[in-house]
Order: C-alpha cells, then structure tokens, then sequence
C-alpha cells in the first residue's frame, strides 16, 4: 500500500542573506499506520539548479502517524539574475518509484538580490597612504572624543511570554482543535514570574503567532527561556513569515526547563513584528504537539558583531 505523504514547509519563502543563502524547514508526515521509509528531496523551479540546494539527511524512517522534519540549505551562486525564484519540496517513499508515492509541499519562493562585487585591492602606495591617514584621524578622534559621553547602551527587550497570551492567534490547517493558555507552575518546575505561555497543538503545522514591539531599527538577536517535556513537540519561529534558526528539540522524559537559548538574528525595524511558533514534528508516540515559551528576548546586536 501506498503511503499518502503529506510535505508542509514552515513558510511560505526563504530568507536570504546578504550572500543569498538561507535556510528553510520541511515537515513529512506518515497518516498511516506502519512504518514507512521516505526520501525528500528539492524541485528546483525555473531559471535555478538542483545544486543551489542542499537537504540535510534526505532519507529517514517515519513511524505511523509520525513526522520528521528536513532542513533544506540554499546557495544562490554568484552572478545569478536578480529576481523572484521558486521551487517546491517533495517525499516519495524509498521502496516505489518517486512517480508512484511522491506528494509536493506547496509552491515556496526566494528573492535573489544584486551582491556588491568585491573592491579591487588599491596599489600599495595608495594603500600606505590611506594607512597613515587613518592612524593620524585615529589618533586626532580618541584626542577630541576622549571626554565625550560613552555610545549608547545596547537595547535589550525581555518579554514574558504568558503576557502575550490574551493577543495570541492560534492557526490549525487541519482543524486539530489546537489552543493556548497560561499555565501556572507545575511538574516540579518553577517559569519566571511563576508561569509560561503554553501552546497546545494537536498537529503538525499547527501554529501560534504573538506580536512583540522593538524601539528601533537594528539587527537583533533572538533567544527565548523553552520548555521540554514528553509530550513538547518539535517546533520553528517565523518572524513576520520568515524562518529564523534552526528547529528547537521539544522532547525530554519530563518537564524541564531550558537557559536562554539563542535562536537567531534578523535585521528588524522599529515598530510590531509577528512572532510564529510553529510545530513540525515530534520525536515521540503522541497526538500533542505541545510547546511551552517562558521568556522572549531581543538583544541589539553591536554594529561591529553583524556576522
């Protein structure tokens, strides 16, 4: 028999950086019973090559009524015609022809941007020249600026997350029933300020979004205070659609709670932003897909710390 793949990408486009290159997950799910084998792999849409992609463990064994989640790696190379792009993920089953059980996600596009070509090295007399001059305006800007106020402190936004429950908006493709709540202390942990956002997902692609505030433009750092438990799916964050970091492990015998842990950076302006969590999978035999968030942070990322 068959197995009725479905493929489901975390968002609708990836985010490309100023190489253009980026990441993006793909979550293969297994509605039957038994076991089943698949391989995922990446269609390339026109105008782009197979070889820009990359698909980190392309074949796994999915158990019945169970996911896995595949993270796919783009390189745009050098000299590639600025444009909108696309492509789509799909999964076949390892044992049939990919003609006979393969199912695609749905259609998933990128902005290919103009990458400045790399300055020519100046001549080496100009290049000393230019070294002199900048250690003299070094040295004349530390003798003026000495005594001037220190540069402004780095921003840094902290948010408790079960604060962000009242405006929460939970989306269920399937119609899983999934909800979120505040949940008080429990199962011998302690949240900060003795509570955590909780999210109740009952299926893959279930999502909750929030919607947090930042006082300015800047690149910011994303990390979050997570819990894990039996139950604690395997879950992504889109900010304002987009995929930032890698997929969060939600899976541990019993409730814990983890240290900051550093999601990702994005160049954000000031103003609303939507935070999405986004459940991709699970690594245990469950119906829950449940994810618990106790603290958000954003963290201004020095000017000179940009990588």
């Amino acid at each position: 028999m068959t197995t009725e793949w479905t493929v489901v990408a975390a968002a609708e486009q990836f985010t490309l950086d100023t190489r253009n290159a980026g990441e993006l997950t793909f979550t293969v799910s297994n509605p039957g019973v038994a076991p089943d084998t698949v391989v995922f792999d990446v269609a390339p849409g026109e105008g782009t090559q197979r070889s820009w992609f990359t698909v980190t463990e392309p074949q796994r064994v999915v158990p019945g009524q169970g996911s896995v989640s595949f993270l796919v790696r783009l390189a745009v190379p050098p000299g590639t015609p600025s444009r909108r792009y696309d492509m789509t993920g799909f999964a076949y089953s390892a044992n049939t022809a990919p003609e006979e059980s393969s199912r695609a996600s749905g259609r998933v596009t990128y902005e290919v941007r103009a990458v400045a070509p790399p300055k020519r090295t100046p001549w080496p007399w100009i290049a000393a020249a230019a070294a002199l001059v900048l250690v003299v305006s070094a040295v004349v800007v530390f003798l003026v600026a000495r005594d001037d106020e220190p540069p402004p402190e780095l921003r840094v936004v902290t948010i408790e997350a079960e604060s962000l429950v009242a405006g929460a908006q939970v989306e269920s493709p399937s119609s899983s029933g999934a909800t979120v709540a505040v949940q008080p202390n429990c199962c011998e942990v302690t949240w900060s300020q003795d509570a955590q956002l909780f999210f109740l997902g009952r299926a893959v692609n279930d999502r909750l979004t929030v919607t947090v505030e930042l006082p300015a433009e800047a690149t910011w750092q994303l990390s979050t205070v997570r819990t894990t438990s039996f139950d604690y799916a395997n879950t992504v964050f889109l900010i304002d659609g987009r995929q930032v970091g890698d997929p969060f492990i939600g899976f541990t015998p019993k409730v814990q709670i983890t240290d900051w842990v550093d999601v990702g950076r994005v160049r954000l302006g000031s103003g609303p932003h939507r935070i999405t969590l986004v459940a991709i999978g699970k690594t245990q035999s469950t119906n829950r897909y449940f994810a618990g968030i106790d603290m958000i942070r954003f963290s201004e990322v020095p000017p000179e710390d940009k990588r």
